[in-house]
């Protein structure tokens, strides 16, 4: 199958001018007269039990609010579990992660968090829904594009076809007015068909729109955190991250709006460990 856009298996750097990204916006579009602002702007989230079993965390937002962007943390266990599944609630007014433990598990307790950034549903919202095919790779990725004349806002996803975290998500990934969605196989192989879901969050261009990144150091410590703020008197509104050059042995342990302002991304190499050089890079989608 074709690589997914801006990749290859390993050390998947992006450059700039020669240069690492770093605090990079990506896209300030101007695709029509930009809307306002979108008011009401609320983060919250909620925690799971403490114990060492498969869960799923939902964080709903506030009556007569959606989701604008959703994320999710795992505490414990470090990298032996995986955020699998990062989707929107049905109806789009909450956020849903499921974390399994890998395929070797561990008796180690750890928690689950959900977290959303939600507000009234701004101009234009709608929520596009994409699946790759069911194949057998050692990587899959698909991209999902907004309306014609709306932006990505917030990013979910998915990588179904394991019982347990024996399967990758590794990028959610903001690009202005897509989002693209990439899982991989673990170190040990997957030997069934697995698919990606990917899900754009939409919405008419708010005033002041724009997708910043940054990323981590580029080598083979671990773990490693990002955080990316805003510009000067914008907020986010939505979160994204990716894992470049993991190979199928790192995971995000972190993902979420840790202020109105900065999103943090987190990331460790799994429990055998990893000799190659990789990154983390955080996504914030910000407006006024």
């Amino acid at each position: 199958m074709p690589r997914r856009p801006d990749q290859s298996r390993r050390n998947r750097v992006t450059t700039v001018g020669g240069g690492l990204l770093s605090a990079l916006v990506l896209a300030q579009l101007t695709l029509a007269a930009p809307a306002a602002a979108v008011p009401g702007l609320i983060r919250q989230s909620s925690t799971g039990p403490n114990n060492s079993l498969a869960k799923t965390q939902n964080q709903s937002c506030p009556t007569g609010s959606v989701l604008l962007g959703g994320g999710g943390i795992v505490t414990g266990a470090p990298g032996q579990v995986g955020m699998d599944i990062m989707l929107p609630l049905s109806g789009n007014t909450g956020f849903s992660v499921t974390g399994r433990e890998d395929a070797t598990g561990t008796t180690a307790d750890w928690l689950l968090t959900s977290a959303v950034v939600c507000a009234p549903a701004p101009a234009g919202y709608t929520v596009v829904s994409g699946s790759s095919a069911w194949m057998s790779p050692s990587e899959n990725w698909h991209t999902v594009s907004c309306p014609i004349g709306t932006v990505a806002i917030g990013v979910g996803g998915a990588v179904n076809g394991a019982g347990n975290s024996k399967l990758i998500l590794e990028d959610l990934r903001i690009n202005g007015t897509s989002v693209t969605v990439a899982g991989a196989e673990d170190e040990t192989g997957f030997d069934s068909t697995w698919q990606v879901q990917a899900r754009a969050i939409c919405a008419t261009q708010p005033s002041g729109y724009e997708v910043r990144l940054d990323d981590s150091a580029y080598n083979s410590a671990t773990p490693k955190s990002i955080s990316v703020s805003c510009t000067a008197g914008k907020k986010v509104h939505g979160v994204g991250a990716e894992i470049v050059g993991g190979d199928g042995e790192v995971r995000l342990t972190a993902v979420f709006a840790s202020s109105d302002t900065t999103v943090t991304v987190n990331a460790v190499e799994d429990e055998t460990g990893f000799s190659s050089n990789w990154k983390v890079r955080a996504y914030a989608t910000c407006a006024n």
